[in-house]
């Protein structure tokens, strides 16, 4: 649509494409019958996105889109605006008003007449900030809306991160994850150490002081992956965002980087069971990250990797230089090779799970969840040694096998026809 002027991230949407399908239609001779199709590719596209109405859809766009002015825009920086850019973005949300009141009437435009209404199409946002800038757009109070906006390009800085404490990275851009899998460190037994150094450090970050890159190394089933999604919940008040990065997509770093220098709020980057080949080009990336580089690192950013591997980098004997190798470099590369778990600041190491821990574990997971009193010995070593072996992971899935039994048990006295 040619309304708006600056670069507003709404053409990706598709309730947006299917509002401008719908003006264009209402202002081409269309019949009825055409109306009403694009009437409902509206409705069905803002049910999709799970928006109340046209008013909350563009709310939820202007909290959550990257923000039009640039990353070194004023609004980013918290300056007062110049006369133009105020102008140009007045209009924009002028338009976006005048857009969003157009379809909340049942009767209100011509040709729409006993059309459905396309508000109260699902329930309020849960964000108070959101549903505010909603209210302000439904009013039609554009001057509301661009305080409440340019509040919110500043505290929030825009981009799903505005809205969404997890995010992944696929290697262009950043996507929310709508239903996170949380983790409680609750859960973890025997590791007061090693979530005591990694909290410190997290906090660290959350208020603005030197915080570390940190490598979480350990044993399958150890608990580093539940220690580092437990973050989320153990800062849940905070500004913390948790980033997941594949090892495939760490190419894109520098520029994961770069669009996190501005904004706001603190970023976890995670890396899980992180580890290379020998001849795996794709560390280098992550190599000029801990190490940096000409642009300066931001201050608001670190790397949490887990991995069972203490040097990253896989190595056989037979890629090791030999004696008599007249390459004079080649152990030079093979010492960078191995060096790379040397530049994350922060090294925590989970323990092994011996069997005396095993059961420990066991134990304190039963009682958590109040079936301490089927949680025998032999049975969790029987459940251990034809599964997985001795570790954290093993003891959680034996925990849970026993909360099946007691639920089956107790569906069944349930089902039983009384006496």
């Amino acid at each position: 649509m040619d309304d708006l002027y600056l670069p507003f991230p709404l053409r990706r949407s598709g309730w947006w494409r299917a509002y401008v399908r719908l003006r264009r239609t209402l202002d081409s001779d269309a019949s009825a019958a055409q109306v009403a199709r694009a009437w409902a590719r509206l409705s069905r596209a803002l049910v999709g996105a799970g928006a109340a109405s046209l008013a909350a859809a563009v709310a939820e766009a202007l909290v959550s889109g990257e923000p039009p002015l640039g990353r070194l825009g004023p609004a980013a920086r918290g300056e007062e605006l110049t006369d133009g850019i105020r102008e140009l973005l007045a209009r924009d949300l002028e338009a976006l008003v005048k857009a969003a009141g157009f379809a909340a009437r049942k009767d209100g435009t011509e040709g729409t007449a006993g059309l459905p209404r396309l508000d109260e199409l699902a329930p309020p946002h849960p964000d108070p900030g959101v549903r505010a800038l909603t209210a302000a757009v439904s009013d039609g109070d554009v001057e509301t809306v661009m305080v409440l906006y340019l509040e919110a390009s500043r505290t929030r800085g825009g981009g799903p991160a505005a809205l969404h404490t997890a995010l992944t990275w696929d290697g262009a851009r950043l996507r929310p994850v709508a239903a996170p899998d949380l983790a409680d460190w609750d859960a973890l037994f025997g590791l007061d150490s090693q979530l005591r150094r990694l909290a410190a450090n997290t906090e660290a970050l959350l208020a603005g002081r030197p915080a570390h890159d940190a490598l979480l190394y350990g044993a399958r089933g150890s608990g580093k992956s539940t220690a580092v999604r437990g973050l989320l919940t153990r800062f849940a008040a905070s500004e913390l965002r948790l980033v997941e990065v594949r090892t495939g997509d760490l190419a894109g770093l520098p520029d994961l980087l770069e669009g996190l220098r501005h904004k706001p709020q603190a970023y976890v980057l995670y890396v899980d069971d992180l580890s290379f080949d020998v001849d795996d080009p794709t560390y280098r990336p992550l190599k000029s990250l801990l190490e940096g580089g000409l642009a300066a690192r931001p201050a608001n950013v670190v790397l949490y990797a887990t991995s069972n591997r203490r040097h990253l980098l896989g190595e056989r004997f037979s890629d090791r230089p030999a004696l008599e190798d007249d390459d004079v470099s080649s152990w030079d590369t093979q010492h960078e090779r191995l060096a790379l778990a040397d530049r994350f600041g922060l090294v925590i190491t989970f323990p092994d799970a011996t069997q005396r821990r095993y059961l420990d574990l066991v134990r304190g997971l039963a009682e958590r969840h109040g079936v301490l009193a089927s949680a025998d010995e032999e049975s969790a070593l029987r459940f251990a040694e034809w599964g997985n072996g001795y570790s954290g992971r093993t003891a959680r899935q034996f925990v849970d096998t026993l909360r099946q039994s007691a639920g089956n048990s107790a569906d069944g006295r349930a089902r039983q026809p009384g006496g």
